[in-house]
């Protein structure tokens, strides 16, 4: 994916947003006089919906001592490596359990929530040689997420309450390339299937007479070692990937 179609596509796609959210936002003043659905966060035990949003992923890497920036090894042709993100997108569901008891204080700022969500995301490396060529490598993934979260809401200011959320994620890469045979002539980078990451960001809840949006903004860090070990110029002179991840996501909840 080129970085001039994705410079292009977010910002098509933050314009959208932008347009979308000022529209929401007039919506809501307009009805704001009303209290919209004001028995929504105790009324029931659980509650579900929908969220559509875009990611920019990134891998956190260090290097192995035993290859750089040392090296050590004669056969090393890397002189310098660098990596890029790409925009993604993603799409889920939401399951929201309300804790507590009903017209409680916990019930009216707390919920648990998981959210499953397909994450779909690339990363590309790219590796200057010796020859000054550069070669670039990219990591297609596939995500389905399962992220747990505590969400913590303030008080209800007419239609509009502000929340953080906070909590833990297991994702498991459908596009995971380990165990797969190595090819000489084109060697991939590759990343192992489960990742694990604690997340934490804040929102603002817009109440509607039907229904509730919820403009979020997220950050995912990785937790685990996701490289898989290759004897290749271009995993070698790794010794640890994590993934990370920012997310803007919009959800529709009834």
């Amino acid at each position: 994916m080129e970085s001039f179609n994705v410079r292009n596509f977010y910002h098509i796609q933050r314009q959208k947003i932008v347009i979308i959210l000022l529209v929401l936002f007039c919506t809501g003043k307009v009805s704001g006089q009303a209290l919209n659905k004001q028995f929504y966060d105790y009324d029931r035990f659980i509650h579900f919906g929908f969220t559509i949003g875009f990611n920019y992923s990134s891998i956190k890497y260090d290097f192995n001592p035993k290859y750089w920036p040392n090296h050590q090894n004669p056969a090393d042709t890397v002189l310098r490596v660098s990596t890029q993100g790409t925009a993604g997108f993603t799409l889920g569901a939401v399951c929201d359990l309300h804790l507590g008891k009903p017209k409680g204080f916990i019930r009216d700022h707390f919920d648990l929530r998981l959210i499953p969500t397909l994450c779909l995301t690339e990363r590309d490396f790219y590796f200057t040689m010796k020859d000054n060529s550069t070669v670039t490598k990219q990591i297609e993934s596939a995500f389905v997420d399962a992220p747990l979260l505590l969400k913590m809401k303030s008080d209800r200011f007419g239609n509009l309450r502000f929340y953080v959320i906070g909590g833990a994620e297991y994702s498991y890469d459908l596009s995971s390339t380990a165990g797969a045979a190595v090819n000489p002539a084109n060697p991939k980078i590759s990343i192992y299937p489960n990742n694990f990451a604690y997340q934490f960001g804040t929102g603002l809840d817009m109440y509607f007479p039907f229904f509730k949006f919820s403009p979020e903004i997220k950050i995912s860090q990785g937790l685990n070692n996701v490289l898989v070990p290759s004897n290749t110029v271009y995993s070698n002179i790794f010794s640890r990937f994590r993934s990370n991840f920012i997310y803007f996501s919009l959800y529709f909840e009834g």
